[in-house]
């Protein structure tokens, strides 16, 4: 019988640079800058003093493995370990990571602070750290289409950590040269031990900046047992007892027939949505409408009488219209909505805690509702990976009703960014932190990757 987990990790160990196509090197060098953009923001925003007084208590060094310096205007070096962990948790804090619709999740988040932490430390060039990546988001794709949006929405599994762990053991595998043989059993060892929840969803409490760590550290332990002969399950992913089984929804969904289809053409990089808003992902087409209703009408919120939300229970369950916590609201419906109407964006950390007690954003909450419509649910029920679908429904008080429906948000596959936007987002996440003197520069090395031969200079001013 021929496992799936042996197929895959004869992909990421014999995948070459000179396989990849001209797309999936575009987008891997993106998801790179965009991940790294989120690296230096998460570095100098507020969760940054309780990220580094953690780096200092858990730091711990691996034997016979250099240290790793940590992202920031002072030399602060560590063990890969922490340093990995701080930088996938800094990388999460803007909430502005990629991530991937099919799959559900955010790899970039988990996955690139990882590669820039071992390439750092293993001395690897640009094309090699493409081709990683590459390798590691298609591991990561292709798990959890199998399993989502089930997964997620049934049972409250992260792909981000789920999935994640295992494309970090493929990524470090293939960073550090393994065999087929060991990445296989790297694979399969991270899949005994993935996870993640999304309960802190509905509080706002610190879950969502961890789980991407979680995951990254269990394939890095992965690799290391593998390197010491420890072994993984032939069958780890479609087992009786196996990685598809355990996280499978209620329903009893998965579908594994399409985990190989195209491997090494179809590259799921290419797939990736970047976010244009910093909130969580299922409110984007609901901002996407808010902020086109805006625009087109010159819209203020002295205009607005009353607004409603037309969603699935997917997005309904986001209705949260007195958040406590930053988490909390960039996981609220009408507070998002709000911040956007306002200000025409919905992009900042500074915006969020500049909004909390704004009294015409809290006048504003108060018009907004957000109601399950059948139709959407059917609408959602045809197409599952539409999941942010909504329709707003905005009245004046001069009596204007005006409508907007969104299925996808900007910034996905069928409405991908270029070079130009993400260098702006990219500018607007550095910007303010002791890194925007140099951003063109970070900027081109990493646009040039593939010419490139140390990295170290995105760790350092």
């Amino acid at each position: 019988m021929d496992y799936l987990i042996y197929e895959l990790a004869d992909y990421v160990a014999n995948l070459r640079y000179e396989d990849l196509s001209e797309r999936a090197i575009e987008v891997g060098k993106q998801v790179i800058l965009d991940s790294y953009g989120n690296m230096v923001f998460g570095r100098y925003c507020e969760a940054s003093d309780r990220i580094m007084e953690y780096a200092k208590l858990a730091d711990t060094v691996v034997k016979n493995e250099d240290l790793v310096p940590l992202i920031g205007k002072e030399e602060i070096l560590t063990g890969s370990d922490t340093a990995v962990f701080v930088h996938t948790m800094m990388a999460r804090c803007a909430d502005l990571d990629d991530g991937y619709r099919h799959a559900m999740g955010h790899p970039g988040s988990g996955l690139v602070p990882l590669l820039l932490s071992m390439a750092h430390l293993y001395k690897n060039e640009g094309k090699e750290m493409i081709t990683a990546i590459v390798a590691a988001y298609d591991v990561y794709a292709r798990l959890g289409e199998a399993i989502n949006p089930f997964m997620y929405r049934e049972r409250g599994f992260d792909a981000t950590g789920v999935c994640g762990a295992v494309a970090a053991a493929a990524l470090i595998s293939k960073i550090t040269g393994a065999d087929a043989t060991k990445t296989k059993n790297a694979m399969g060892i991270a899949s005994l031990f993935t996870g993640g929840l999304i309960e802190y969803q509905n509080d706002g409490t610190s879950g969502k900046i961890m789980c991407s760590g979680w995951g990254a550290l269990t394939g890095m332990r992965a690799v290391r047992l593998a390197s010491c002969g420890f072994t993984g399950p032939d069958a780890a992913l479609e087992g009786k007892y196996g990685f598809f089984q355990a996280f499978k929804g209620t329903s009893g969904h998965c579908d594994m027939s399409h985990v190989l289809s195209n491997l090494g053409k179809d590259f799921k990089v290419t797939s990736i949505y970047f976010k244009r808003h910093a909130c969580q992902r299922g409110l984007h087409a609901t901002l996407d409408a808010m902020l086109d209703l805006r625009e087109s009408y010159t819209l203020t919120p002295a205009l607005i009488k009353s607004v409603e939300v037309k969603t699935s229970s997917f997005v309904h369950r986001l209705s949260n219209p007195k958040p406590k916590t930053a988490i909390g609201a960039q996981a609220s419906t009408q507070f998002t909505s709000a911040v956007a109407l306002k200000y025409g964006r919905m992009d900042s950390e500074e915006l969020i805690f500049k909004s909390f007690n704004d009294p015409e954003i809290q006048e504003l909450v108060q018009k907004i509702t957000v109601t399950k419509d059948e139709k959407i649910e059917e609408y959602l029920a045809k197409n599952p990976t539409h999941f942010c679908a909504a329709k707003v429904i905005l009245v004046t008080f001069e009596g204007q009703v005006y409508e907007r429906w969104a299925s996808v948000p900007l910034g996905d596959k069928e409405t991908p960014f270029g070079w130009d936007i993400l260098k702006l987002k990219f500018d607007n996440l550095i910007a303010g932190t002791p890194f925007e003197k140099t951003k063109d520069e970070r900027f081109d090395l990493l646009k040039n990757l593939e010419s490139i031969d140390n990295i170290s200079m995105l760790f350092r001013l």
